[in-house]
């Protein structure tokens, strides 16, 4: 059985909060079987039902809903939490796409390929409109070569940065032409006269040689992944499989946002063995990850600071509020990530970054909005609201309690939010209690929104 505190912090990074109801089925399990539960995710996780005529309200529909999977809906909230890390991965942005329904058709091929194989969601979404739309690639022709998604494909999907050459991404440029959309209705359109079919070189393989036109594209992608080799004129990894420089460059990403720390060679070399082990299926690769003795080291389990989407996602769960409830939309957008919106195709930065002045009010902000939907009835009398049940307002200003015993709000506040705080920020919180007036108890519940426990995973 692992530990308490190494089973609470696989499911901080993995099901975004510790639920003492997942702590409670898993705690007498194995190790290795508690992560096999963890990713024992549904095959059909369903699909959020946009209703709004105005595009940009069902964006906001299709986020709400997106949320409320990660913090409340989600039997198995990997799921959720890998969507993500596609959606980072292979972004595209809902003002370039320009359809929510092209962003919701990409999530949702995220959200059932969370865990299957990178190739598979490679494939698919090279040629969903939301991603020809984003690179550019409804407008790569024979006749004007637009190289934006070839490029993206293997610097920033596939191998890294300076892992091919000039001359693959004309290969592959030409691989992909032909592929394109119909404005009119957002629907995916083949054109074989935009076509480039004549053979190439890619990676040391030929490609384009079927008669099958559609898939010359698709075979840039089985290459890198299969039996493509680093051309001497790279910048670096001259001479090494492809798909091994491959394994290591996804590897490393997923490890940084799992674990949030730069990767030990053992790492790498272990997750890419894993990877290539089992032809890029992305569960056992992930369970290797999460069974790693270095995930579980000091260093691992204190150095991630929640994104704000992570940090939306614990409030939410605290409070037990809806998203549309919270409306914390226009809050992730001070606080630098919304889901949709990513800042570039590079996607979202990770870990230290969210740690600077702007973001951090932006999160104060954020709480202070939580708190207010939270106790939109508290002053006239009513309760503050959390995830399990509600604290009156009575109880806080019982004018019989002594002050002394001013903690008994902070622990049902605890209680009510399932937030587990460090001895220090127990007694800090503890300290503000016993030395403050009954009107100034309700500001317990937006310092413990506030606690270093929360902003970290």
């Amino acid at each position: 059985m692992p530990a308490l505190e190494d089973l609470e912090h696989l499911l901080r990074r993995t099901e975004y909060v510790a639920r003492p109801s997942r702590v409670n089925e898993l705690k007498n399990l194995s190790t290795d079987a508690a992560i096999d539960d963890i990713l024992d995710v549904p095959s059909n996780p369903g699909s959020a039902n946009l209703t709004d005529e105005v595009n940009w309200r069902r964006g906001e529909e299709l986020t709400h809903h997106w949320l409320d999977r990660m913090a409340h809906d989600s039997p198995r909230p990997i799921q959720e939490r890998m969507a993500f890390f596609w959606h980072g991965h292979f972004c595209s942005d809902l003002t370039k796409v320009g359809s929510a329904d092209l962003m919701q058709e990409q999530i949702d091929t995220f959200r059932r390929g969370a865990l299957s194989n990178v190739r598979d969601l490679a494939i698919e979404m090279s040629t969903q409109v939301a991603m020809l739309r984003y690179l550019d690639n409804n407008q790569n022709r024979n006749t004007s070569p637009n190289q934006n998604f070839a490029r993206e494909l293997m610097e920033l999907f596939l191998l890294g940065v300076g892992n091919y050459t000039e001359a693959d991404v004309e290969a592959a440029t030409a691989a992909w032409t032909g592929h394109t959309d119909d404005w009119r209705n957002g629907e995916y359109v083949w054109r074989e006269d935009w076509h480039d079919a004549s053979n190439k070189t890619f990676l040391g393989r030929t490609i384009n040689q079927g008669a099958d036109q559609t898939v010359h594209g698709r075979e840039t992608i089985e290459v890198m992944l299969g039996n493509g080799t680093i051309p001497g004129g790279a910048r670096q990894n001259g001479g090494r499989p492809s798909k091994e420089v491959a394994a290591e460059f996804l590897s490393k990403k997923l490890w940084i946002d799992f674990a949030g720390t730069e990767p030990s060679n053992a790492v790498i070399g272990d997750l890419r063995d894993a990877a290539l082990d089992n032809d890029f299926d992305v569960k056992p690769w992930l369970r290797e990850l999460l069974r790693h003795p270095e995930f579980y080291t000091t260093e691992v389990k204190q150095g991630l600071v929640r994104s704000p989407v992570e940090f939306v996602v614990a409030l939410l769960y605290a409070t037990g509020r809806r998203s549309v409830e919270a409306t914390p939309l226009w809050l992730m957008q001070g606080m630098g990530q919304r889901p949709l919106f990513p800042p570039n195709v590079s996607g979202w930065k990770h870990n230290g970054y969210w740690v600077n002045a702007s973001a951090m009010a932006k999160r104060t902000e954020t709480v202070r909005q939580f708190v207010w939907r939270s106790m939109q009835d508290y002053w006239s009398g009513g309760a503050l609201h959390l995830r399990n049940g509600t604290i009156s307002y009575d109880f806080v200003n019982d004018r019989d309690r002594d002050q002394a015993d001013y903690t008994e709000v902070l622990d049902e506040v605890l209680r009510l939010a399932e937030l587990e705080l460090s001895p220090a920020s127990y007694d800090a919180l503890a300290s503000f209690a016993t030395s403050s007036y009954r009107w100034e108890l309700s500001d317990l519940f937006h310092l413990a929104m506030l606690a270093p426990e929360l902003q970290v995973a």
